[in-house]
C-alpha cells in the first residue's frame, strides 16, 4: 500500500508543470500545431501561447485548422505570417481577405509571404500591404508591377517578389537593402526597372535577352551595392559581354564585392570564335586580379538545338565559381569545350566548392560525378537520359525528390540501388508506364517495399496522353503498395464513376488528391459531385478534380 502510495506521488498533472518547462516544449513545436493542441485548455496556457507562438506558416493546413488558430489567437501579437495558393492551398489568400484584414489586425507583424497569389486576389493585397507599418521582410509571388501605386513601407529591409518588369512602386522604399527579383511576363505594358538607391543585395532571375540591357541600365544610381546576382532562366541569342559589366561597375557600383551570374546563350559552330571572345571579355585583369572572380563556361559538344530556320546550334552557359545557380543542368559536352580562367591567377581550384549551391541536378546527358560533387546538397534530381546509380548514390544521399522524364534510361536493378541508397526520398514524379518497367509491373518484391517505405508524394503524370491514365483494375495493383506513407497523390484516370471513392478507401493517409478525369459522357460537373460528398473529405487539406477544368477544393 505504501509503495503503491509513492508511486502516485510520482505522477505529475501537466497543467501543474512550471512555465519554463512549458516554453521548452513550444520550442520545439511549430506554432500552429502547439495553438492546435494547447488553445483553449486554461488561461494560463493560454498567455503562454500568446506570448511565444508569434510565427504562423498556414501554406500546408486544413481550413478548418485554419479558422482555429484566428479563433484562438491574437493576431496583433504576430511577427511572421505565411499564405499560399499553391495545389496544397487552393484559394487560400483568397479566403484570408474574404475573412480577415491586415489593417488594425496584424499591428506587429515584421515578416510576411504570400506565395502563388492568383491574380484576383492581388488587389486586396496590395491595397492593405501600405498599413503593415513594421514589416521588415516582405515575399509575394506572383503580382503585377503596374498595378500598384507608389507606397512606402518605412521598415522593410528585405524584399522577395515575382513581377512583370514594372518596379516602378519601389523607388519611395527609404529603408530596403536587399531586393530578390524574379522577372514573369505577366503583362504587354512597358517596362520600367528603378532600384531605391540605397540598395546594398540586388539579385535578379531574367529570361529575355531585352531584360538583361533593361537590367543594366538600371544599375546606373545603385552607388551602395555590394552584391550583385544575375540569373538567365533560359538561353537566349546574344553572347554576354563582359566589358559592359565591367564598365558598370566601375562607373556606378564603387562598393560592389561580389559579383555572381548564371548566362545561357545558344551560338553555331562558325561562331566558337566569339564565345572564347566572351571568356576572355570576362577574364580581363579587372576580374581576375583586382577583383577575384572567375568563370566557367560549358559548351555542348554536339548541336542540339535548333533556330527558326530548323538549323542547329550548340548550347552554352557561363557562370561564376563556384556554381551560382540552385539548378543544375547536364547537357551533352566534353571536358575539351569547357573553358575556364582559373589558371590564369594560378589558384587551388579544387579547394573551392564548386557545386554547394546546389539543389537540383537535372540529367539531359550522363556524365559521372567529379570530385566537386561529393560536397554538395542536391535535394532533386531529374532524370531525362540514361543513368547508372552506382556512379551517383554517393553523391546523393540528402535527395529528396525524384523526377524520372519521358526520356529516362533506368534499369530495375540500378532503381532498386538507387532507393536503397536515398534515405530521404519522399517523393516521386513518372509516368505510369515508367513505373511498370521499373517495378516489373508492380510486382517486384524489394523495389515495392522501398516505395511503401518512402514515398509520401507520388505524382503520376500524363501530358493528357490516355495511355497513362489508370482504370480501377490497374489502380487495385498500385493502391496498396503506396497506401501505408502516401499524403499527397496525383494521377489521371479513365473515368470518375466509383473510381474516387476507390481511392479514398484504399488510400487513408492521403491528405491531398489530384485527379484528372479522362471521361466525357455527361456525368455531374466535378464542383456538384463535392458539394454532394463534402462531408466525406473531413481529413483532406484538399481535392482538385479536373474533368473539364481543373476545380481546387480547400477543405477542413
Amino acid at each position: 500500500m505504501v509503495n503503491k502510495q509513492k508511486n502516485q506521488n510520482f505522477f505529475t498533472l501537466f497543467e501543474n508543470i512550471p512555465n519554463e518547462l512549458f516554453i521548452e516544449i513550444l520550442s520545439y513545436l511549430i506554432a500552429t500545431d502547439a495553438v492546435i493542441a494547447f488553445s483553449n485548455l486554461n488561461y494560463r496556457f493560454q498567455c503562454l501561447i500568446f506570448e511565444f507562438c508569434q510565427s504562423f506558416d498556414l501554406t500546408s493546413i486544413s481550413k478548418n485548422k485554419f479558422d482555429i488558430i484566428f479563433q484562438y489567437h491574437n493576431t496583433n501579437r504576430w511577427h511572421s505570417l505565411k499564405l499560399s495558393d499553391d495545389n496544397n492551398t487552393p484559394g487560400q489568400v483568397k479566403y484570408f481577405f474574404e475573412n480577415y484584414f491586415f489593417i488594425d489586425n496584424f499591428s506587429q507583424l515584421q515578416s510576411l509571404s504570400i506565395i502563388k497569389i492568383k491574380p484576383f486576389n492581388q488587389y486586396p493585397l496590395l491595397s492593405q500591404l501600405p498599413f503593415l507599418t513594421n514589416l521588415i521582410s516582405l515575399k509575394i509571388e506572383s503580382i503585377c508591377g503596374n498595378n500598384i501605386s507608389e507606397f512606402n513601407l518605412p521598415k522593410l529591409k528585405k524584399l522577395i517578389f515575382s513581377s512583370c518588369a514594372n518596379t516602378n512602386w519601389l523607388k519611395n522604399f527609404s529603408e530596403i537593402e536587399t531586393i530578390e527579383y524574379t522577372i514573369i511576363d505577366c503583362c504587354l505594358n512597358d517596362k520600367i526597372l528603378i532600384w531605391p538607391k540605397i540598395l546594398k543585395h540586388l539579385k535578379i532571375i531574367f529570361t529575355n535577352d531585352d531584360d538583361c540591357l533593361l537590367i543594366q541600365q538600371s544599375l546606373t544610381h545603385l552607388s551602395q551595392l555590394i552584391n550583385l546576382e544575375i540569373y538567365q532562366k533560359e538561353k537566349g541569342i546574344s553572347f554576354p559581354n563582359g566589358q559592359i559589366w565591367e564598365q558598370i561597375i566601375l562607373s556606378s557600383l564603387p562598393l560592389l564585392k561580389n559579383f555572381k551570374f548564371y548566362f545561357q546563350f545558344a551560338c553555331y559552330d562558325y561562331q566558337l570564335h566569339q564565345v572564347k571572345q566572351v571568356i576572355g571579355s570576362f577574364s580581363t585583369p579587372f576580374y581576375v586580379l583586382e577583383k577575384n572572380w572567375f568563370i566557367h563556361c560549358d559548351l555542348s559538344a554536339r548541336c542540339d538545338t535548333y533556330d527558326m530556320y530548323n538549323r542547329r546550334r550548340k548550347f552554352a552557359i557561363l557562370y561564376t565559381i563556384p556554381f551560382p545557380f540552385e539548378t543544375l543542368t547536364i547537357f551533352k559536352n566534353s571536358s575539351k569545350t569547357m573553358i575556364s580562367n582559373w589558371s590564369k591567377n594560378n589558384i587551388d581550384h579544387l579547394s573551392i566548392n564548386t557545386y554547394k549551391n546546389i539543389k537540383t541536378l537535372i540529367f539531359k546527358s550522363y556524365t559521372k560525378p567529379d570530385q566537386n560533387f561529393n560536397r554538395s546538397n542536391i535535394m532533386n534530381l531529374i532524370i531525362n537520359t540514361s543513368f547508372d546509380s552506382l556512379d551517383w548514390i554517393h553523391v546523393l544521399t540528402k535527395l529528396r525528390h525524384l523526377t524520372i522524364d519521358d526520356c529516362a534510361v533506368l534499369s530495375m536493378e540500378n532503381f532498386n540501388i538507387f532507393l536503397d541508397n536515398t534515405p530521404y526520398l519522399y517523393s516521386l514524379t513518372a509516368k505510369k508506364s515508367m513505373m511498370k518497367l521499373l517495378t516489373d509491373n508492380w510486382t517486384d518484391i524489394c523495389v515495392c517495399n522501398h516505395l511503401s517505405r518512402k514515398i509520401r508524394s507520388l505524382t503520376f503524370y500524363s501530358n493528357k496522353n490516355s495511355l497513362q491514365y489508370f482504370n480501377k483494375n490497374e489502380l487495385e495493383k498500385i493502391l496498396p503498395i503506396f497506401s501505408s506513407k502516401c499524403q499527397h497523390l496525383s494521377l489521371g484516370v479513365h473515368s470518375r464513376n466509383n473510381t474516387i471513392d476507390f481511392i479514398l478507401r484504399k488510400m487513408l493517409q492521403l491528405y491531398s488528391l489530384h485527379v484528372h478525369i479522362q471521361q466525357k459522357n455527361s456525368s455531374p460537373p466535378a464542383v456538384e459531385w463535392l458539394e454532394q460528398q463534402h462531408t466525406r473529405f473531413n481529413h483532406f487539406n484538399c481535392i482538385i478534380i479536373n474533368d473539364r477544368q481543373d476545380h481546387y477544393f480547400w477543405l477542413g
